[in-house]
């Protein structure tokens, strides 16, 4: 089974353990871990530690070994220490670490049993949309399924990007793209390229695309229609300048020949609920610019809300629309 990369949701980290790391997590434990974990390793090794701003603010982990559990499940645990408590790390970590089991494990259900006394606890099962199924020895029992890698609302289908895009990819650097999204100089950059060296880069920027997945803090999805494969693009980003740190920027482009077939619409409420199932991010941002009205049309009709404008360096005038991500609790 595949070592966890270090996956980001823009605020936190999930990476393997290093040296020096278990001592941090010893020093953090308190009343509140032995209270309800027990006096723990002596040389902890947990699948994840948690960081964040390059600092070890606890750890996630995950186990096949309980008898309770069934053929492709796993039960999760995790430990924030005091000083770090209340800030919603360990939510986070745990989306991503249900990330990590969806991209890189054959599991497919993941499960909580937490001490009924255990409010932190408890109130991270329903935030992270666990479901309670009742109680096993006396103790809250949660389950929740590992998400889809893809994610599809039966017309269109939203995926990781593949190499075998190459072709759809080339025809959508068209003009209105390349206008639209492309930062000043690239198109200069590009039309300097033979044809060979057109498709190689391309193809470099899928396999990038591809290989990246699953560790954010962006994710690049191919769309497939209902009978055409790769008919756009779309991406959300949680480290993008222009938008708060913990918060997501959706962007997204409809291929030439599929344009006004409300895909791209479709696409972006996928994401949305991909957001919510790996992401701790509260909110979305689609920034369009105000003479672009088909991507404007695309966050109205995904419900995202106006709230402000400016003129960018090209003297576009832009709009931010917010969206907030609906969550469980």
């Amino acid at each position: 089974m595949p070592s966890l990369r270090p996956t980001t949701d823009g605020v936190v980290t999930i990476r393997r353990p290093r040296a020096g790391d278990a001592a941090t997590l010893i020093a953090g434990r308190d009343e509140e871990f032995h209270r309800f974990l027990g006096p723990g390793a002596t040389d902890p090794n947990p699948v994840a530690c948690i960081v964040v701003g390059g600092s070890v603010v606890g750890w996630v982990d995950f186990d096949v070994e309980r008898t309770w559990l069934r053929p492709g499940e796993v039960n999760l645990g995790y430990n924030v220490p005091a000083a770090h408590r209340g800030r919603g790390y360990a939510t986070r970590a745990v989306q991503l670490l249900m990330h990590h089991l969806a991209t890189d494990t054959p599991h497919h259900m993941a499960t909580l049993l937490i001490a009924p006394d255990n409010a932190r606890s408890l109130a991270l099962a329903q935030r992270a949309g666990f479901i309670r199924q009742g109680d096993l020895d006396g103790n809250p029992y949660w389950k929740r399924p590992v998400p889809a890698p893809s994610y599809t609302d039966g017309v269109v289908t939203i995926r990781r990007q593949q190499p075998s895009d190459l072709e759809a990819d080339l025809e959508a650097k068209a003009d209105e793209q390349i206008d639209r999204l492309w930062m000043p100089g690239q198109r200069e950059l590009w039309e300097a390229m033979t044809p060979v060296e057109q498709r190689a880069h391309a193809l470099a920027g899928l396999v990038a695309n591809h290989d990246r997945f699953g560790r954010g803090p962006k994710w690049t999805f191919s769309v497939d229609g209902p009978t055409t494969p790769n008919v756009a693009c779309v991406d959300c980003d949680l480290a993008n300048a222009h938008v708060p740190a913990d918060e997501a920027n959706i962007s997204y482009a409809a291929h030439p020949a599929h344009r006004g077939t409300g895909h791209v619409s479709r696409a972006v409420r996928l994401v949305l609920a991909f957001l919510r199932d790996n992401t701790g991010a509260p909110r979305a941002h689609v920034i369009a610019d105000v003479d672009n009205v088909a991507s404007v049309r695309v966050a109205v009709a995904v419900g995202a809300r106006p709230v402000g404008s400016w003129v960018d360096d090209q003297g576009r005038t832009m709009v931010r629309h917010v969206i907030e991500i609906d969550r469980p609790g």
